[in-house]
């Protein structure tokens, strides 16, 4: 079972089971070839003998056939001579003349007699041997009865023939089946010498011997190690990614915590002698910098992770992430009492991470529901203008708000641009959404909504 789940054992087992039944298929066609061709040089051969037999039996007298002494074949005259044999038969199937060399012994055999077959080859075992019996039906005259012409010779030479050809034809396609497996070893050895450098290569790296996968492989092997490479290289990238953010945000909050740290001091005096006044704005600076904390590790934790996506994506229904985030939203503005009306396609599926989908829709829906007045409107659905072109996912999320000027569209974009610096924030949301939706190779753009305030329009590919 192991062998079958190796590529080489499978290849293996393929070309065997192929070689077995083409060399089963050459080894009929070939013996049917051969016995065909032994077959007819001993018909030619006893033909010959039959014939001897015919020539000598010229006539007959008063309705019976008439034979000389001796025939022209000195094997048909030796007494006990047992390479050659002739025997006559009336129409009836009576034995009417025997050779000499018979030594008149009886033979337990029945003519055929058969005028138009004329001609029968048959094996005879007599005296625990095997024997050739050749019938030749004729008639002599019009008038004959007709007879049965029959020589017999020993059948071991032709079996010998044949048994010697049939044990060469094992022997020799038994070494070309060798030979053919050998080289094909030798085939797929080379042929998979490739991925054996690669199994290997990917042991170094796994060991920390080596980063990619090099060297030059046939085109078939070349685009997977490109795609190997293609994603350690991502993986570096985001290991690099991770530590890059760990060192800005180590960095980020080294003011806070001098901050902190003087407030804590602060603290401490006022323990001696408080002044309720000073403590207030203490606590006051406190949560703001803890805030600002909060905001530095937020940044710093979406900057990790938007990046390359992984090969493999889910298949995320839209709805019922949007009427979380409603839901959620709707806590969170209660005093503003917003109206969101969801207008989705049934159809509507997002092909990707569900963390990534969550995040973009709810930053665009947080700052739908920041700064629209009273309403928001959802509205999605799936668009492909052609067969030949990929279906996309279109969502467009509207405000009745201020919207976003036109010369400041491409502004909000940037991380920590701000087009509303009254309302609460830090600038990022829409530059981690429009990071994430160019990720997937989508577009996000921003337009004028007929609801008054701004109009945010994002394809994603399905």
């Amino acid at each position: 079972m192991q062998l079958i789940r190796s590529l080489k054992g499978r290849v293996t087992t393929a070309v065997a089971i192929v070689l077995t039944l083409t060399f089963s298929l050459v080894l009929i066609s070939v013996l049917s070839s051969f016995n065909d061709t032994v077959e007819q040089a001993a018909r030619e051969q006893m033909a010959s003998n039959a014939n001897t037999m015919l020539a000598a039996a010229a006539k007959e007298e008063n309705g019976a056939l008439v034979m000389p002494d001796t025939l022209a074949d000195r094997r048909f005259n030796t007494p006990g001579e047992s390479t050659l044999r002739g025997y006559i038969f009336d129409a009836t199937g009576k034995l009417i003349w025997q050779s000499i060399s018979t030594d008149n012994k009886p033979i337990a055999y029945t003519p055929n007699f058969d005028l138009e077959q004329r001609v029968t080859l048959s094996i005879l075992e007599l005296e625990g041997k095997s024997f050739l019996a050749y019938e030749v039906d004729a008639l002599l005259n019009r008038h004959s009865p007709g007879y049965s012409f029959v020589t017999i010779v020993p059948a071991k030479r032709y079996l010998d023939i044949i048994n010697v050809f049939i044990n060469n034809l094992y022997i020799s396609i038994s070494l070309i089946s060798i030979l053919i497996l050998g080289f094909f070893w030798l085939a797929l050895w080379w042929t998979l010498k490739p991925f054996r450098q690669v199994s290997r290569q990917l042991n170094e790296i796994e060991s920390g011997q080596r980063s990619y996968l090099e060297g030059s492989f046939p085109s078939e092997v070349q685009r997977l190690t490109d795609s190997i490479n293609t994603l350690l290289h991502s993986e570096q990238k985001q290991r690099e990614k991770y530590r890059t953010t760990m060192d800005d945000l180590t960095h980020s909050l080294k003011t806070p915590l001098v901050v902190l740290q003087s407030f804590s001091n602060t603290l401490k005096i006022q323990s001696e002698t408080p002044d309720k006044g000073v403590i207030l704005d203490l606590c006051s600076n406190l949560n703001t910098q803890i805030n600002k904390m909060n905001q530095i590790i937020g940044y710093h934790l979406h900057k990790s992770i938007t990046g390359q996506h992984g090969l493999t994506r889910q298949i995320i229904s839209v709805q019922p992430i949007i009427e979380d985030l409603r839901d959620t939203l709707n806590k969170v503005y209660l005093e503003k009492q917003v109206s969101m009306r969801i207008e989705l396609d049934p159809s509507c599926l997002f092909h990707g991470d569900e963390g990534d989908f969550l995040e973009m829709m709810g930053n665009l829906l947080e700052n739908a529901f920041k700064f629209c007045e009273r309403e928001v409107l959802l509205t999605g659905f799936i668009q492909a203008e052609n067969r030949k072109q990929a279906s996309e996912l279109i969502l467009i999320i509207e405000d009745d708000g201020p919207g976003i000027a036109a010369d400041e569209r491409d502004l909000v974009f940037q991380r920590g641009a701000r087009a509303d610096c009254q309302k609460p924030g830090q600038g990022i949301g829409l530059a981690i959404v429009r990071d994430l939706v160019e990720g997937y190779q989508g577009s996000i753009t921003i337009e004028t909504s007929d609801l008054g305030g701004a109009r945010i329009v994002i394809s994603l590919p399905c």
